[in-house]
């Protein structure tokens, strides 16, 4: 099955066509899983053996460990560059990133329901409270802090006259200063060639 590419028209080009090679281990993982996705979903068929399974497992517990995300080393490197093991791996991440979503989700359900409970108590402080942090939960937002952005757009002529009031102001329109000068070349001198060679 052919891989077909829509080049994406609201993304701008780079500053720079220097390579951008990713630097940290969770960059590289997160290319290498991405590039794996696009693979599989045009329909690539790719092979896993044990030891590509066994090389995605070990790339994961590096990869899920805090205290190991930033070691990148040739295996690392290697593993990476194996398109087996990074499908293996894709597939193992989005099973974790799944099992992360749920867990917040039981989290939050397990808060919200406790501080449900605890509007019931006798204690009218500790109950305030609790209504309080319920209202702040995102879902129901009442006690949540509001920024407005107002965004005033101006036309193109608008935009011209501020640019020339502000250039007028910054050279000046009318102000003339005369002043005298004086040339000063044959004090400085002139300035002479060095032979060529020389350094």
């Amino acid at each position: 099955m052919p891989l077909t590419i829509v080049p994406e028209k609201d993304i701008p080009l780079p500053d720079d066509f220097e390579a951008q090679e990713p630097t940290t281990l969770n960059t590289k993982v997160k290319v290498a899983a991405s590039t794996a996705k696009v693979l599989v979903e045009g329909g690539a068929e790719i092979p896993v053996s044990t030891p590509e399974k066994i090389e995605a497992e070990e790339l994961f517990k590096v990869f899920t460990d805090p205290d190991q995300k930033g070691m990148v080393n040739a295996a690392v490197n290697k593993s990476l560059s194996t398109p087996a093991t990074v499908k293996h791996l894709y597939a193992m991440l989005s099973d974790y990133d799944h099992q992360v979503v749920q867990e917040a989700v039981q989290l939050r359900r397990f808060v919200t329901n406790k501080l449900i409970e605890d509007t019931g108590l006798n204690d009218p402080r500790h109950r305030l409270k609790a209504l309080e942090l319920l209202g702040k939960i995102s879902d129901v937002g009442l006690f949540s802090e509001k920024t407005e952005v107002i965004v005033k757009h101006a036309t193109t002529e608008e935009l011209e006259k501020q640019i020339r009031s502000k250039l007028a102001n910054i050279i000046g329109q009318e102000k003339t200063i005369n002043t005298s000068f004086e040339v000063i070349d044959d004090e400085m001198g002139t300035l002479e060639k060095e032979p060529e060679g020389e350094e």
